[in-house]
C-alpha cells in the first residue's frame, strides 16, 4: 500500500516539474510577430443613391391653336430635324368662316354709314323748323364693338389658318406623342417631347443625412445593370428644400441632378443608374484595424521596446473597412504590432519575423 503511494506520489511530482519546465519554457519564449508603422491618410467616405437617366436636355411642343388633328407625320422613338412636320390640323372651313366675317364687317360698316346719314338728315330737318333744338350726339359704340368682334375673330381664324402646320423646333428623338388623327386638341395642349441625346444627366434624391455632405460641383460615378461602362459625371444641382418623395414615407429627401461627362450609344433615357459619390476627407493618423484591440470601451495598441510588448493604450476616431484613425496614444511612423497582436500580453517577449 506504502508502495502504491509512493509510486502515485512520484508521478505527481513529475507533472508538476514538467509543467514547471514547460511554463518557464514559454515565458522565456518570445511571440513572433510584425509590426506596421503609423501614417497619415485619408479614410475615403462613399455615398450610394439610385436614379434615372435622362436626356441632357429635353423640349415640350405644344399646340400653337385649336383644332382637329388631319394628320400625323412621326411616331415615337423617331430622330426628328429641327422645321421637320410634325402633324397639320384640318381647316376646310377656317377660309369660309374668315370670308363670312369680313362680309360681316362691311354689312356693319354700311350700317353704321346709313346711322349717321340718317341722324344727319334728322339734324338737317330739326334745324330748319327749330334752330333753337338740341340735337342728342348719336351713339355708334355698337357698331364699333360688332366690328372689332368681328376683326378678332378674324384674327383668331388667321392663326389657325397660319398655324396649322406644326414642325418641331429642335432636332433630336421623339419620347412622346400625344395626338392622334381626329383628335380635337386645345390651343396650348402638350403634342410631343423631343429631346436632345447629345448629353446625359440623372436626377435622384438624397437622405437627409447624405444631403448634407454633397455639394453642387461635387465629382459622381454612374453605373448600371444596364449598361457596361462606368461613367462620370458632377452634381450641378442641389435643391435648396428637402421633401417628401413618397407620400407614405416619413423621411424627407433633397432631389440632386448629376449630368455625365461623356456619352455613349449604350445609354438610354429612362435607364435606372446607381450614382457614387465620394465624400472628401481630410489628413488623419491611421492604422490597419487588426492593430487595434480593446478592452470594454478601451482600446489599446502594442508597441515593442527592447523586444518586449507595451500595451499601449489609445484614442481612436474614423474608421472604415481597412484603416481606424489614431487621435491619441501613437505618433507618424511610429511603429505598433499588427500580426500576431490578439495573442500577446502586455510584457511578452517578442521578435520580428
Amino acid at each position: 500500500m506504502l508502495r502504491k503511494k509512493w509510486f502515485w506520489g512520484a508521478i505527481l511530482g513529475l507533472v508538476i516539474i514538467v509543467l514547471v519546465v514547460v511554463n518557464m519554457s514559454n515565458m522565456n519564449r518570445a511571440v513572433a510577430v510584425e509590426t506596421t508603422e503609423a501614417f497619415e491618410g485619408l479614410i475615403t467616405e462613399e455615398i450610394y443613391t439610385s436614379g434615372k437617366l435622362e436626356a441632357g436636355n429635353s423640349t415640350d411642343i405644344y399646340s400653337p391653336t385649336s383644332g382637329v388633328v388631319e394628320s400625323v407625320e412621326v411616331k415615337q422613338g423617331d430622330t426628328v430635324t429641327k422645321g421637320q412636320v410634325l402633324m397639320t390640323l384640318q381647316i376646310d372651313d377656317v377660309k369660309d368662316q374668315i370670308e363670312k366675317e369680313r362680309l360681316n364687317i362691311e354689312m356693319i360698316e354700311t350700317e353704321r354709314l346709313n346711322a349717321k346719314k340718317q341722324h344727319f338728315d334728322m339734324f338737317k330737318q330739326q334745324v330748319t323748323e327749330d334752330p333753337a333744338a338740341e340735337i342728342e350726339d348719336l351713339d355708334l359704340s355698337s357698331y364699333d364693338l360688332r366690328i372689332q368682334s368681328s376683326k378678332l375673330t378674324i384674327a383668331s381664324l388667321e392663326k389657325r389658318l397660319n398655324n396649322r402646320v406644326v414642325s418641331a423646333k429642335d432636332e433630336g428623338v421623339l419620347t412622346q406623342v400625344l395626338v392622334n388623327p381626329g383628335q380635337m386638341i386645345a390651343e396650348g395642349g402638350h403634342i410631343a417631347t423631343v429631346v436632345d441625346l447629345s448629353s446625359y444627366k440623372v436626377k435622384a434624391n438624397l437622405n437627409e443625412l447624405d444631403a448634407g455632405k454633397v455639394y453642387e460641383g461635387m465629382k459622381a460615378v454612374i453605373s448600371g445593370e444596364s449598361i457596361e461602362e462606368s461613367y462620370e459625371g458632377e452634381v450641378t444641382y442641389l435643391s435648396p428644400i428637402a421633401v417628401l418623395a413618397d407620400p407614405t414615407s416619413k423621411d424627407a429627401s433633397v432631389e440632386m441632378t448629376v449630368e455625365l461627362s461623356r456619352i455613349s450609344p449604350e445609354l438610354r433615357p429612362g435607364y435606372n443608374v446607381t450614382i457614387e459619390l465620394e465624400i472628401p476627407d481630410k489628413e488623419r493618423l491611421l492604422l490597419p484595424l487588426d492593430t487595434v484591440q480593446y478592452d470594454g470601451d478601451k482600446a489599446y495598441v502594442f508597441k515593442i521596446q527592447d523586444g518586449i510588448a507595451v500595451k499601449t493604450d489609445v484614442t481612436t476616431g474614423k474608421e472604415n473597412e481597412e484603416y481606424v484613425e489614431i487621435v491619441s496614444g501613437v505618433t507618424k511612423g511610429e511603429s505598433v504590432v499588427s500580426e500576431g497582436a490578439r495573442q500577446l500580453r502586455d510584457g511578452d517577449k517578442v521578435k520580428l519575423q
